[in-house]
């Protein structure tokens, strides 16, 4: 009978834990970290075409373009610290689209080493939210979200 190893296999012992990663914006210190990224998302779109004289009675399927989702950050909100405000509100009369900035996710393991690496590229914020005020929620801290659209995803595998 042969001995079944579960602690490990092909991958590694275990998946990576989502908790430790950090959040890096050009130009902008995101030093106090995130607390949330969500949204990392691309769709390939489908292009369906069937020719007049086509022997099947079916159409033919092609890749399309790539489309990006929106990522959502979200962080606890510090008094001192107004850079994604800032950012944000730059934009309001950036009209030469200067204020683009590349964001960098990264997933940490357990010895602070990147595991996987997100490039966002040329993005730029399309929404952002300050907290939620509730008189009832006496243990809940102040949550800030902010909503960044880019035109490019690199994904790196270490």
């Amino acid at each position: 009978m042969a001995v079944v190893d579960h602690n490990s296999n092909a991958y590694g012992a275990w998946p990576l834990a989502k908790f430790y990663f950090q959040v890096t914006i050009d130009e902008i210190d995101t030093s106090i970290g995130f607390q949330a990224v969500e949204g990392l998302e691309s769709e390939i779109s489908v292009m369906e075409y069937r020719a007049g004289n086509y022997a099947l009675w079916s159409k033919t399927k092609r890749p399309g373009m790539m489309t990006y989702s929106n990522v959502t950050l979200k962080k606890g909100m510090f008094k001192a610290d107004t850079n994604l405000h800032d950012w944000w509100k730059s934009l309001e009369t950036d009209h030469m689209h200067s204020k683009r900035r590349v964001v960098v996710i990264e997933l940490l393991n357990e010895e602070n080493a990147v595991c996987i690496r997100w490039e966002l590229q040329n993005a730029f914020v399309t929404k952002f939210t300050p907290t939620g005020l509730d008189a009832e929620a006496d243990s809940e801290v102040a949550i800030e979200e902010m909503e960044i659209c880019y035109e490019k995803m690199n994904i790196t595998m270490s």
